[in-house]
């Protein structure tokens, strides 16, 4: 005699669905993976935010001050968050403090001081670059690329549909123009966008060079070059923006805040991770880091003909040969940089002094 048994099929996730006991938001975005791999990728150990000082805590630069735009050149207002504007004294930048959404005290903070017409050679953003060491998980240009999800909290003074734009390697000349809406003007706002992979690049890098530049649009009115032919799509364009987004460097008061960024690998945003703030501050260091106060280089040799020289250890390993230099310094001299290393700093002068220069020392390896 032959016993048959039809057994029903068995669905895990309705399953746990039926339990009394919630699962948490880490459990309910578990439940979300699509494939074991990315399960395995969710609860496996390590970091998954790409994004330094997503939350903006980390504030190396400028003395705490607000700082004023400048023309053609890439400014720090936080770490790792460099802004770049074809005008300068159009914005100011700030950390905010206390003016964030639940969860997070900080924000980066952008306001329009000075109001410019808007022209065809106007292009203004801030964002990160991602080095190719901390992107290869992602596996682009291989036969298993993944999709990215970009999540942060957004506020600003004006309504509407804004451009961020994803931009490999170090031409780039492959972008992909995605665009994120705010809808209640001077609210907190929660957006994700996920990215699918493009198409083989010929400048990704996986080094320590640039793997790819989030940049959030403020005001890019260069429609000739840097305006996208599409939406959502990867294109061969050195793109930044599209004429049917926001642009407030011609309004006058206009503000746009962000904060809580994060890019992970895969499909589904998940929960911000928040790191301590000396992992926080290490990780920005790699990239640039400053004294906290005033150094002094000790001398040699007799007056008029002294040399001053000053050697420091990098707080955390840089990512290449940092741009040293000294603000404030006095003695009239300069100070020149020497044998540097990304790990260690050498500098000296020359000066008729017999105190040697001193002031803030700054090392810059930024991307």
């Amino acid at each position: 005699m032959t016993v048959r048994v039809n057994k029903q099929p068995f669905n895990l996730r309705e399953k746990l669905s039926e339990l009394e006991k919630p699962i948490g938001v880490k459990g309910s975005d578990l439940m979300k993976s699509e494939t074991a791999q990315e399960a395995r990728d969710f609860v496996s150990a390590g970091r998954k935010n790409l994004i330094i000082n997503g939350d903006m805590r980390v504030f190396q630069r400028n003395n705490g001050g607000i700082i004023a735009s400048g023309t053609y050149l890439r400014q720090y207002a936080v770490d790792r968050f460099g802004g770049q504007f074809q005008a300068g004294n159009v914005f100011t930048a700030e950390r905010a403090d206390n003016d964030a959404p639940p969860g997070f005290r900080y924000s980066l903070k952008y306001t329009t001081t000075n109001a410019v017409t808007p022209n065809t050679n106007h292009y203004f953003w801030v964002g990160q670059a991602i080095e190719g060491y901390n992107f290869q998980q992602c596996g682009w240009n291989t036969s298993n690329p993944k999709h990215i999800t970009l999540s942060f909290w957004v506020k600003s003074s004006v309504v509407g549909t804004w451009a961020l734009a994803v931009r490999t390697g170090t031409s780039a000349n492959t972008a992909y123009l995605a665009t994120y809406k705010i809808n209640v003007a001077n609210t907190w706002e929660y957006k994700t966008i996920t990215v699918p992979p493009p198409f083989t690049l010929t400048d990704l890098q996986y080094t320590n060079d640039k793997a790819l530049t989030i940049q959030f649009d403020l005001g890019t009115s260069r429609s000739g070059d840097l305006y996208a032919s599409a939406r959502n799509k990867w294109l061969n364009e050195n793109l930044y923006s599209d004429a049917n987004t926001v642009k407030i460097h011609g309004i006058a008061g206009a503000t746009w805040q962000m904060t809580g960024f994060q890019l992970e690998v895969g499909k589904n945003a998940t929960e911000f991770e928040h790191r301590s703030y000396g992992e926080e501050l290490a990780l920005c260091q790699r990239y640039y880091w400053q004294t906290d106060g005033v150094v002094y280089m000790s001398g040699y040799g007799q007056s008029p003909q002294t040399y001053h020289v000053i050697e420091l250890a990098c707080p955390s390993t840089m990512r290449a040969t940092p741009t040293v230099t000294i603000d404030g310094t006095s003695q009239g001299s300069s100070f020149s940089a020497g044998s540097n290393s990304p790990q260690t700093i050498h500098g000296f002068a020359q000066t008729t002094a017999t105190a040697g220069p001193r002031g803030r020392l700054q090392a810059s390896a930024e991307l």
